[in-house]
């Protein structure tokens, strides 16, 4: 699921996705490998910390927060946006959830087991409703991933459910879904980032309608979303007949603020109480007014090239780009030091017990590195095919300006090796659509994690059976092999061994030039605190954790 920006979340993936439920882990082996122990960076940078920061349990009548793009749908099936999924989180649940360490973990099945490589079986809460009151049924769940299933909806969650040999309801208040081959990932397709519940009543009410101003969404959340005007807001009202804790937030007002500024000035005239998806240089701008705090959330930021098409067919033009590229510039200059220069797509910290930190480290270090030097830039370009350079286009998001200033940096290193970057701003629909078109063969790579699993980005995005994802159109056998060897793993250490090899040989055929791994930034006035700003703090029901500063 690719999570596209807004700097909150993540896919994805996009996207962006925890117990009862430890029968699977023990018996596949695989998944308790793979969720990473709590992130310490959680926190890191904030201001106003400490005891108070905790906060106190008081209701609060009203909140409002600017987001810094706006939505055209509510359905994450339609677009699959780090900000689609922010929304519909607090509205829609799924079988799993996923805590803010990134620990796997219940949602609407109370429990689940995995009687053998292929089969898993949910059981599900009881007692739970739908907001228009009907009662939330096994039968709903197969709708739903019906749904995303159904070729002729077109969700953009379909190809997570392409191994999938059969989901039934096996009982009142049970589902056991069925897979065509064991697959190590699964576990993780039934967070919210690969499934979000509604009814089937609702689902075939409003076939082709769901997540528009009229129809809105229905699912079983802690919120009810009550309006939607794209380009402006979203109103939401708490569901107090929600199975979980009741919020302190009775009504939560989404704003879509794209300008900066216009959003720093919202929040010192106090028009709105805070703001997500900050960029780093803009959150400096807020410490003096508000509480921000900056979490290290596994995101990536990347160059993906299109590995079919000239030039970038060519490995010399990709080098000599990743030779033009001041990625320590960048994290330093336009990111305040709020990231960390990226050696691959997953983060060092995705890797949590599936492999020790030890031997991530010596892994990504067997990485060909790549620095910033426009000497060995000149010279793989008089290598390559287009020694006499060449014209690109690199399109960023206007919800992600510091990837913005990133592509004026590189755009002007490349000048001095003969290539012309023109840079241009787009709205991140645009931005959403164009990736995987195949309209623009070089493009940004913005990925929100959702699970706490490396193989989310690197089965997607490196593996050429992932035809729907692998916007970089990469096709090396040996990469191929080690990934699906992964993905019917069993034995933990098989796993990883076969993700690092697929990894490490990736990065020498550089079909994406990682650039850096950041931090959300978010941020509220001294009266409120979100507690819990784990890295996956925004894959689930985030406004539940808002209270009154103590």
């Amino acid at each position: 699921m690719t999570s596209e920006p807004g700097g909150s979340l993540s896919r994805r993936r996009l996207l962006r996705l925890t117990g009862a439920g430890l029968g699977v882990l023990a018996a596949s082996g695989v998944l308790a490998a793979c969720a990473p122990p709590p992130a310490k960076e959680s926190g890191d940078g904030a201001t106003g910390s400490g005891a108070g920061a905790r906060g106190a349990d008081v209701p609060i009548d009203s909140l409002t927060l600017a987001l810094p793009s706006s939505l055209s749908t509510l359905d994450v099936g339609r677009e699959s946006g780090v900000l689609n999924y922010l929304v519909a989180v607090l509205a829609q649940e799924s079988l799993l959830s996923v805590d803010p360490s990134g620990k796997l973990g219940p949602g609407l099945a109370s429990s689940w087991k995995q009687p053998d490589a292929r089969t898993y079986v949910y059981t599900l809460r009881r007692g739970v409703t739908f907001t228009d009151g009907t009662p939330f049924t096994a039968d709903d769940v197969v709708a739903s991933i019906d749904a995303i299933r159904d070729p002729e909806n077109g969700s953009a969650l379909g190809y997570a459910y392409a191994g999938v040999e059969s989901v039934k309801s096996t009982g009142d208040h049970e589902v056991t879904i069925r897979l065509k081959a064991p697959d190590a990932m699964f576990a993780w397709t039934t967070t919210a980032g690969g499934l979000l519940v509604s009814s089937r009543a609702f689902l075939a009410r409003n076939e082709g309608r769901i997540g528009t101003a009229k129809t809105l969404l229905l699912g079983t959340g802690p919120y009810r979303i009550t309006e939607f005007a794209a380009d402006d807001h979203v109103l939401l009202e708490r569901n107090d007949a929600w199975w979980g804790e009741k919020p302190a937030v009775r009504k939560l007002k989404l704003s879509f603020v794209p300008d900066a500024g216009t959003r720093l000035v919202a929040m010192k005239s106090g028009a709105v109480d805070g703001a997500l998806g900050l960029a780093s240089d803009e959150a400096r701008g807020w410490e003096s007014d508000a509480r921000v705090t900056y979490t290290g959330d596994r995101s990536v930021v990347s160059l993906a090239f299109d590995t079919a098409k000239a030039p970038f067919d060519d490995l010399h033009v990709r080098r000599a780009i990743a030779h033009a590229a001041d990625r320590e510039g960048m994290v330093k200059g336009i990111l305040h030091g709020k990231a960390e220069i990226a050696d691959a797509l997953p983060s060092r910290e995705m890797w949590g017990d599936l492999m020790p930190a030890s031997e991530v480290s010596s892994g990504y270090d067997a990485i060909p590195a790549l620095s910033f030097d426009l000497d060995a830039a000149r010279a793989e370009l008089d290598k390559s095919s287009a020694k006499d350079g060449f014209t690109a286009e690199l399109h960023y998001p206007n919800s992600g300006p510091q990837l913005g200033k990133a592509a004026l940096a590189l755009a002007a290193s490349l000048k001095e090796i003969g290539i012309t970057l023109n840079v241009r701003e787009i709205t991140l629909e645009q931005w959403v659509a164009e990736l995987g078109s195949g309209k623009q063969p070089l493009q940004f790579l913005w990925y929100f994690p959702v699970t706490g699993d490396p193989a989310e980005l690197a089965d997607p995005y490196l593996n050429a059976a992932a035809t729907a994802t692998d916007i970089a159109h990469y096709d090396n056998s040996t990469v191929n092999t080690a990934l699906d060897t992964a993905k019917s793993a069993t034995d933990k250490d098989v796993r990883a061994r076969e993700l690092m090899k697929a990894v490490q040989t990736a990065g020498a055929d550089l079909p994406y030039l990682p650039l850096w791994w950041a931090r959300t930034a978010s941020a509220f006035s001294k009266e409120f605190v979100l507690l819990d700003q784990g890295p996956f703090a925004f894959i689930g029901p985030w406004a539940t954790r808002i209270r009154k500063s103590a």
